[in-house]
């Protein structure tokens, strides 16, 4: 692991900077190198947590809304089937989205990537429901609704008339990080705020919280089209 070390006038503490793979640490001029490497020391585990995380990233891929092409629904690969037919309906299921047109002239890629939209946001409203009061009735809150909509810069939000709402993007993450927001939102029901309360209580329910928040951070490009 190469590490690179800065001393500079203006800090008075150690610090860690991972970014690109690349780990900077800041340390104030006049500090021992042996401190600078106890700190590092210590903080080991978590730079390579780091480091795993950050070396995971996909590049973006920009989408062609073709026939054969993987989409990512629940953090899984699945590959596009275009159906041309009158009796069956749009699905996903564990391998496959099944896009359903009564005949192949509707079929351009604007009008595919409109159907698969609906899709996603259909499924979507269904498993962010579930996943909403499931959890509620758990840590014994009580949502009024959950809403889908599109935002451009937010995961999920939650109003004073305990109102829930999801990004509809969300249903391309991993399992794993969509409970996490659904626990976020729920947890606004308890403490409307950011505040230290507020994470304690995300904590108690997912104690590894923050990797979650760390993926979302870093992979939300890939929740995009």
């Amino acid at each position: 692991m190469h590490i690179t070390i800065k001393r500079t006038k203006r800090r008075k503490t150690i610090m860690i900077q991972i970014k690109d793979s690349l780990v900077e640490v800041r340390a104030p001029f006049n500090i021992k190198q042996k401190e600078i490497d106890s700190f590092i020391l210590q903080k080991e585990n978590w730079i390579n947590q780091k480091l795993l995380l950050q070396r995971s990233i996909k590049k973006p891929i920009k989408k062609k809304f073709k026939n054969e092409e993987i989409f990512q629904f629940l953090g899984k690969d699945r590959k596009l089937k275009i159906i041309i037919n009158n009796n069956k309906k749009s699905h996903i299921d564990d391998d496959f989205i099944y896009l359903v047109f009564k005949n192949d002239k509707n079929n351009s890629e604007e009008n595919i990537k409109k159907k698969l939209e609906v899709l996603f946001k259909e499924t979507a409203k269904e498993i962010f429901e579930n996943k909403t009061f499931d959890e509620a009735k758990k840590i014994r809150v009580t949502p009024k609704k959950v809403l889908i909509r599109s935002y451009k810069r937010r995961w999920g939000s939650c109003s004073h008339k305990n109102i829930i709402s999801y990004n509809w993007k969300l249903v391309m993450a991993p399992e794993k990080i969509i409970r996490y927001v659904v626990i976020h939102e729920l947890c606004h029901l308890i403490h409307f705020n950011h505040s230290r309360d507020f994470w304690k209580s995300v904590e108690k329910i997912i104690p590894d919280y923050k990797s979650s928040k760390e993926w979302l951070k870093l992979n939300q490009h890939l929740l995009d089209w």
